[in-house]
């Protein structure tokens, strides 16, 4: 029996003659009906089309390979029905020549058959990435030494404006932004010089009718309209009475104001800031608390008129903050900038063309230009046409189907254009795809191309026509009804480019059936009643707040940090996956297996864990997840190049390459190849203290210090340099894949890694880099330097790579994986995690935005007066790209939700739950109808924002309504159900510990093992030597090694003990008491805020670290120097948004922050968080040890001096403090912090070899310096 399909599925398999766009959501069978029109055009008929007349676009080359088995597969099952069918043996002939590619590979095949029309060497080669990103930076040095040459003053003034404070980096990396942007699209260099001429702007009224002015009143309108709404709601509660009709004295006239302002803006920009200008918001009207009958009404009333009031406020001194003059006036002057930029753009990408023309290579981007030029023609007016190239094309291919049609960009959409008849008579493009799933824009993905024709394409017979196929055949009804709940009330034109209304609503079209004798597993029959399928979909919330144990010294958290909750968020998730595997009701929990036609118990390969971005998060949940007994394998992506294998090999090969790198060598030496000691290490460095190790062991090979070293020691030191010649000698001309593998064979490594744990892992991992090496020896690079460069590229770009996979698609675990990774797949359980994980925005805050149809938005700078602000354009893109960025972040939500099949579990975690409910339920309120209003829904910052948003509005929302206060109207119409429930930290940190503790066998707990006299004797031995007692036990509690906080930390709680001890001596003394208890009580504190003080601390002394002390007198500069350490990733954005830029530039404005910028301005030596290791006796650790037995026992400690800095006469040594120090205490803040500074102070003379001449704290909370 064939397929049954839907009348809409039936459409789109058999509409002919038309340009036709299917819009499938998700779940609805879009590749099952786009193989069946394939598999229909090209079997049935009077005319079948042989099938190589057919051009079919996947997005991946996966995809292509499964369309074209999937289409053999059906022609060879139509040839067992009719096997003497001559019309099916000619199609399956004609399948290996059937283009079914992706663009990038039907582009290729173009360049290969018409290279000579584009003077292109038939014998190019696609250059590998890394390869090409060297040329790239091996061109970008020379075209910057070439332009300093020229000593061109637009030039030095771009440098200036753009450039790094030490390098031209940053200015590198814009140029290489704005190449890759403008080759995403089909005429790279006429829309650069076209939004470049947009700069050169005179008057004010030019700016009326330009795009990115109409995108800015658009979002203008956006907040008139939310202020509006806003006012009008505090209108209608105070005309309500009860006390409040002061009030309309003032809300009244705003409303006039506001709605003078739309009028406004329609006429005009010009109008509208003129307006804008004159618009003001009065006083509130005085209304006292105990005059009105409802105190609520009172506080939402005055909440909602001073939102609309920030509103307006927000458009005249930020958006606004600069007059329309001085705006034109801004544009005008970063002209000559922008030329001399754009000159540089082109002139990079001519000498990169050339470049790879010299080298006979071509990457990506060639692939679609060079195809592009091959298939246009210029007519003599200049405007484009068709070549002859793409007419045969138009003739050749009878249609021209477009897979994943909502992540095509510009440039294919037009090759397109140019190899269809899409414009012209008997249209032939079918168009296939979800723009709710269109998820690539950083890949220049370009979803307006696929709504532009949702809005213009009829859904009758048309040349342009559309169908919907919106019946979802994956997912129960449990899902399809918490999808559409949350995509209606959250998804709109503003945010997700889309209305999701019933029309895009998903419905029902897969059949489970119900749980029955029939349809489950044999084993099972007998517990129908006992198993469970579906159910709720679940929030948990992990709230970061609740109950959390908080540290009495503020700075311990900069060495030992509070337990993260990624951790925490995985214990959940844990606690969840054990629920469903093993219910503690004794139940089990089915799915349904499509395979069997039956329900089965669930297995771990039927979860799937989905997160928005995978680093950092998947291996600790890997190591969470494994505490719980859970199998669980993440494609992290990262850590290749950490594992020890690698860098073991990447070590050898750095001395091959250059012996003289201790670091390297050390690394070499260690390892299992050559089996040094830590102690031969120091014995060979007390053999000189300034050779290099490998100088060093040439001398001990040379029988230079035979008096002083082992035979053993010499020995291994000569078998090391006769290997390390040997290979460096092969090296020479061996190519460097042959080489690495020589190297396993030699060294036998390879086999060694194969014994360790995770052997199998290890080895693949050591196959990657030999396949690594035969592709680098595929490029233009040759030679082991080039090669260690290579890979050092190829750390930097990409940062790092996954593991080899060696896991199975059976293999029974769970898995993690991205939402990106999971498009297109289906899973009976997803679990969704991290939602309460801020959106990343950094981008907007780059110094340059580039938009496809506004153009550059960029700051005004000034150099001479050293400052900078947004243009009026750079506005107006940074909304525009912040609304796309928001948007393609709903369309990954919708994506997560529809992986799953059978149940959704939602994980996220908060900072403080009750402040987050009250946000959610604000947010709803202010919203009129079952949906949240977009301007609200711009608001998150997060999946879970969104989320808790739209279920304040459900009927299963109690608690979060509860928790936030919300008096809200509920949709009670919604079919779908949920379940939530907030997890505390203590109670996580709680399971965690009785689950170690029930691991913890104590395997002596028996004794029914005992059978006879010599069994006895042998346990009474065994305890006895178990029992044995060390002579110098006191010593064992004093540790090794111990860090100057630790040991600060010591003395303070024996000061505390003795103190403690003299208030219960004298307990009559109150005021004593009240000196010692310091800390307020736990009910009493703070809430927990995302960064405890103690990270703030870290972070604090993190930026002190590595500011550049040049740009640290104006605020704006901190900022600036800041925002390059979250770009370089070395804070994260929400560290980056911690750091308090006006304490730090107080520290520089006191007088010690100006004596060191003294001493680092003028040559002397400024040292910033200098780690050091020192000894001290151990009798100031552990005091009650015999001096006689211990007295030359020593203790190694080791900690880090925040600054000091060398003046004419001395040194100078300080310690930055974060704490919270109240006024008038600082001498007991100075007596707490008395050893740390005495300790760093004597250490500072040893290495030093003088005396440190002053020592000093720097409280930011009190923004001053204590001299000690």
């Amino acid at each position: 029996m064939g397929t049954k399909w839907t009348e809409e599925q039936e459409l789109a398999i058999n509409t002919r003659k038309c340009n036709l766009l299917v819009a499938a959501a998700a779940g609805s069978g879009k590749t099952a009906v786009l193989v069946e029109r394939i598999i229909k055009m090209i079997t049935e008929g009077e005319n079948p089309v042989d099938i190589d007349k057919l051009l079919v676009v996947t997005f991946t080359n996966a995809a292509a390979s499964e369309m074209r088995e999937r289409i053999g597969d059906a022609i060879s099952k139509a040839l067992e029905k009719d096997p003497s069918s001559e019309v099916l043996q000619r199609q399956l002939a004609l399948l290996n020549r059937a283009s079914i590619t992706t663009m990038h590979s039907f582009c290729l095949e173009v360049i290969k058959n018409n290279f000579h029309l584009i003077d292109l060497d038939p014998g190019f080669r696609i250059g590998d990435q890394t390869e090409c990103e060297l040329i790239k930076q091996d061109i970008l040095a020379d075209l910057f030494e070439d332009m300093y040459a020229k000593d061109d003053e637009c030039f030095k003034d771009l440098v200036e404006s753009y450039g790094g404070s030490k390098s031209d980096d940053n200015l590198n990396s814009i140029i290489l932004k704005f190449y890759n942007f403008i080759m995403s699209g089909p005429w790279p260099e006429a829309w650069l010089n076209d939004k470049v001429e947009e700069f050169n702007i005179n008057s004010i009224e030019e700016l009326e009718g330009k795009k990115w002015i109409e995108v800015l009143k658009e979002s203008i309108i956006l907040d008139l309209n939310n202020a509006y709404s806003m006012l009008t709601q505090a209108r209608d509660i105070a005309e309500m009475g009860g006390g409040l009709e002061p009030y309309l004295v003032n809300i009244y006239p705003e409303i006039i104001q506001v709605e003078e302002l739309r009028i406004a803006l329609n006429e005009g920009i010009v109008k509208f800031y003129n307006k804008l200008m004159g618009a003001s918001f009065g006083r509130l009207k005085s209304v006292r608390k105990a005059s009105v009958d409802d105190e609520r009404a009172l506080e939402k009333t005055k909440s909602l008129r001073d939102e609309s009031k920030k509103i307006i406020e927000n458009l005249r001194d930020n958006v606004f903050e600069t007059s329309l003059e001085e705006a034109v006036l801004g544009m005008k002057k970063m002209y000559p900038l922008m030329k001399c930029l754009s000159g540089l753009v082109i002139e990079f990408s001519n000498r990169y063309r050339d470049k790879k023309r010299e080298k006979d290579i071509l990457d990506f981007n060639d692939l679609e230009h060079l195809c592009l030029e091959i298939l246009i023609d210029k007519d003599e007016e200049g405007n484009i046409k068709p070549s002859q190239v793409a007419l045969e094309f138009k003739d050749k291919f009878e249609e021209v189907l477009v897979d994943e049609y909502q992540d095509s960009n510009t440039i294919q959409e037009t090759i397109v254009g140019m190899v269809s008849r899409r414009d012209v008579e008997n249209p032939n493009v079918f168009m296939v795809g979800d723009v709710k799933q269109s998820i690539y824009k950083f890949r220049q993905a370009n979803p307006e191309l696929f709504l532009e024709k949702y809005i213009n394409y009829r859904e009758f017979e048309d040349s342009n026509r559309k169908i919907m196929l919106y019946k979802n055949f994956r997912s129960r009804e449990e899902i399809i009804n918490g999808v559409n709940y949350i995509f209606k009330t959250l998804m709109s034109n503003t945010v997700g480019e889309l209305e999701y209304d019933e029309k895009e609503a998903l419905n029902l079209g897969a059949s489970y059936g119900e749980l029955n004798e029939e349809n489950v597993e044999k084993e099972y029959i007998d517990e129908i009643e006992n198993l469970k399928v579906a159910g709720d979909i679940e929030l948990n919330i992990l709230n970061k707040a609740g109950n959390k144990d908080y540290s009495d010294d503020d700075e311990l958290g900069e060495e030992e940090e509070d337990l993260d909750s990624i951790q925490l968020e995985a214990r959940i998730i844990g606690k969840k996956i054990n629920e469903l595997m093993n219910p503690e009701d004794g139940s089990h929990y089915m799915v349904f297996d499509k395979d069997l036609g039956k329900y089965r118990k669930i297995k771990y390969k039927d979860i799937v864990i989905l997160l928005r971005a995978t680093k950092n998060w998947s291996e600790t949940f890997v190591d969470e997840l494994g505490t719980y007994g859970i199998p669980v394998y993440a494609d992290t992506g990262t850590g290749y190049f950490q594992t020890i294998e690698i860098r073991t090999i990447l070590a050898l090969l750095h001395i091959i390459d250059n012996p003289m790198q201790d670091i390297y060598i050390l690394s070499a030496l260690r390892s299992p190849i050559f089996s040094f000691t830590s102690e031969e290490f120091a014995d060979l460095r007390l053999l000189n203290r300034d050779k290099y190790f490998f100088e060093i062991i040439k001398e001990v090979v040379d029988g230079t210090y035979d008096e002083s070293i082992s035979k053993d020691l010499k020995g291994k030191c000569k078998y090391f340099l006769d290997y390390l010649n040997k290979w460096r000698e092969k090296a020479a001309y061996m190519p460097i894949d042959e080489f690495i593998w020589f190297l396993y064979s030699d060294t036998s490594y390879y086999g060694y890694v194969g014994t360790m744990p995770n052997g199998v892992q290890r080895q693949a991992n050591l196959r990657i880099l030999f396949q690594r090496a035969k592709q680098y020896e595929s490029t233009s690079f040759k030679g082991l330097f080039n090669f260690i460069n290579f890979i050092n590229k190829l750390k930097k770009s990409s940062g790092d790579m996954g593991s080899a996979k060696i896991l199975g698609e059976n293999e029974n675990v769970v898995r993690i994986m991205s939402i990106h990774k999971s498009k297109g797949l289906e899973f009976p359980v997803v679990i969704l995690g991290g939602t309460g994980k801020q959106f990343n925005k950094m981008d907007l805050r780059e110094d340059i935005l580039l938009h496809e149809t506004l153009g550059i938005g960029t700051n005004c700078i000034d150099v001479k007066k050293r400052i900078k602000y947004d243009t009026l354009q750079k506005h107006a893109i940074k909304k525009k790209c912040e609304l796309e960025v928001l948007s393609e972040e709903m369309r990954i939500l919708y994506v997560a939700f529809t992986r799953a099949k059978e149940k959704l579990i939602i994980t996220g975690a908060v900072s403080d739950l009750e402040k987050s409910c009250e946000n959610w339920c604000k947010s709803s309120a202010s919203s009129e109808d079952n949906r949240i209003n977009p301007v609200n829904v711009l608001k998150g910052k997060s999946y879970l924002d969104w989320i808790g948003m739209a279920l304040t509005k459900h009927k299963d929302g109690d608690a979060i309504r509860n928790i936030g206060n919300g008096d809200i109207t509920l949709n009670l119409d919604d079919k779908s159900n949920w379940s939530f429930k907030s997890f505390d930290r203590s109670e996580l940190l709680e399971t965690n510990n009785n689950k170690k503790e029930k691991n913890n066998i104590d395997i002596f707990e028996s004794n029914n093992w005992i059978e006879s006299k010599k069994d006895i004797k042998e346990v009474i031995e065994i305890r006895n030597r178990l029992g044995f007692k060390y002579k110098y036990i006191e010593s064992c509690n004093t540790p090794s090694n111990i860090s100057v906080t630790e040991l600060k930390r010591a003395h303070q709680e024996e000061e505390f003990m003795q103190e403690s001890y003299n208030i219960i001596d004298n307990e009559s003394n109150e005021e004593n008491k009240k000196e010692k208890i310091k800390r307020k009580p736990r009910f009493m504190e703070e809430r927990q805020e995302e960064f405890s003080a103690a990270k703030k601390g870290t972070i604090t002394h993190f930026v002190m670290q590595h500011i550049d002390l040049d740009k640290v007198t104006y605020i704006d500069e901190i900022r600036e120097e800041v925002l390059k350490m979250v770009k370089k990733e070395l804070l994260t954005e929400e560290e980056g948004k911690v750091v308090n830029v006006f304490k730090i530039q107080k520290f520089f404005k006191s007088d010690l922050g100006k004596r060191m910028l003294s001493s680092y301005k003028s040559g002397k030596k400024v040292y910033r968080e200098l780690p050091f290791i020192t000894e001290i006796p151990s009798s100031i650790i552990e005091k009650n040890l015999d001096p006689k037995i211990y007295g030359e026992e020593k203790v190694r400690l080791q900690g880090i001096i925040d600054a000091f800095f060398e003046e004419e006469d001395g040194y100078v040594l300080l310690d930055y403090k974060t704490d919270y120090v109240k006024e008038g205490e600082e001498e007991d803040f100075i007596n707490k912090y008395k050893i740390q500074i005495n300790l760093y102070k004597d250490t500072l003379n040893k290495i030093l070899g003088e005396e440190v001449k002053e020592t000093y704290l720097y409280s930011f909370y009190l923004e001053k310096e204590l001299k000690i």
